[in-house]
């Protein structure tokens, strides 16, 4: 190394804590700078913590109504469109007669499928009757001596909407103890306006005798709690197909599930998945839940007594992903 190198090394050397401390001055000089703004000009922050606050409400009121929204009109005794966003914060979208008390038919299983969570070892084995198979109005395929552990039940009872499942469940603890199990439930979730008669939400044999009943509102609250405590239950709701296997290991057959919409309906957001509920008496009753857009919360959807469950559903989650400003 020749002696004018080492001459410019050296002054490079001793000349790096100048300019450190240039660079250190001049932050200093700039925050000084800054602060003297602020000191001189406090309406900056005041200004700042405004924006602040204003974008933060902005994002609390989403999602904002549209002043062009025209509301649909449904074939439905009642529904409610509900947004739950991240941090759990409930807000309505659209509702028509949200707290008048309806038949659920077998939305029913919802409550059925919770008691079961709580109250069931899961991996116990449940013996298939011809009592159970002759329940009215069976969707299932279930057979005389079939055998089931609780946890694979559970599929055939939310996929295939089953009677002869829901009642076989009920009949573990015996069908009025399982009965009143799924009505404490639903007084500890504030559901007051909900009844349960039976596990599986079928019409009375007498016309003077009652039927499960609930409102939007309190199915809203249930579905929230369900989503919160026990997903597994959308879990499977999500499912279009599954195939079910006995305790013994062996396959039954392929459950198919009754709700058309989890099929791509072309919306924005993702299905999570839904309850179809039908008898005479209730008509068509459904529960879909989906994806909120530019969230990470979801919409909670119902219709309770409609000519058409399916057509009323779309119609009002359409107008929903429209009609509003998210």
């Amino acid at each position: 190394m020749n002696k004018n190198i080492k001459v410019f090394l050296l002054a490079l050397i001793f000349s790096l804590p100048f300019f450190v401390g240039l660079n250190f001055l001049a932050q200093q000089i700039e925050e000084l700078a800054f602060w003297n703004e602020i000191i001189n000009n406090p309406e900056i922050i005041a200004a700042q913590v405004l924006q602040r606050q204003l974008e933060e409400a902005v994002h609390a009121e989403r999602p904002i109504l549209l002043s062009s929204a025209l509301k649909p009109e449904l074939t439905v005794r009642s529904a409610l469109s509900m947004n739950v966003n991240e941090e759990g914060i409930m807000k309505i979208l659209f509702t028509q007669q949200p707290d008048k008390p309806l038949a659920i038919a077998s939305l029913s299983k919802l409550m059925t499928a919770l008691v079961i969570l709580k109250q069931y070892p899961l991996n116990k084995e449940v013996y298939i009757t011809q009592e159970f198979i002759d329940t009215e109005e069976n969707f299932g395929k279930l057979k005389e001596g079939d055998i089931f552990e609780v946890q694979d039940l559970l599929y055939p009872l939310l996929m295939e909407s089953s009677n002869d499942a829901a009642v076989a469940l009920a009949s573990v603890v015996g069908e009025a103890a399982f009965v009143d199990l799924m009505n404490l439930e639903a007084k500890n979730l504030g559901l007051f306006n909900t009844l349960f008669i039976d596990a599986a939400g079928l019409d009375p044999d007498f016309p003077e005798t009652s039927l499960n009943l609930s409102t939007s509102r309190d199915l809203t609250k249930l579905i929230k709690y369900i989503i919160t405590t026990y997903p597994q239950i959308f879990d499977i709701l999500g499912l279009e197909e599954f195939k079910l296997y006995d305790a013994r290991a062996r396959f039954h057959h392929t459950l198919i599930n009754t709700n058309e919409l989890l099929e791509n309906n072309d919306w924005p957001t993702n299905v999570i998945g839904g309850k179809t509920g039908w008898t005479p008496e209730a008509k068509g009753a459904l529960i879909l839940v989906l994806e909120s857009p530019k969230d990470k919360g979801y919409l909670i959807n119902i219709v309770l007594g409609s000519n058409d469950r399916f057509g009323d559903m779309r119609e009002m989650v359409e107008w929903v992903y429209t009609s509003f400003r998210w």
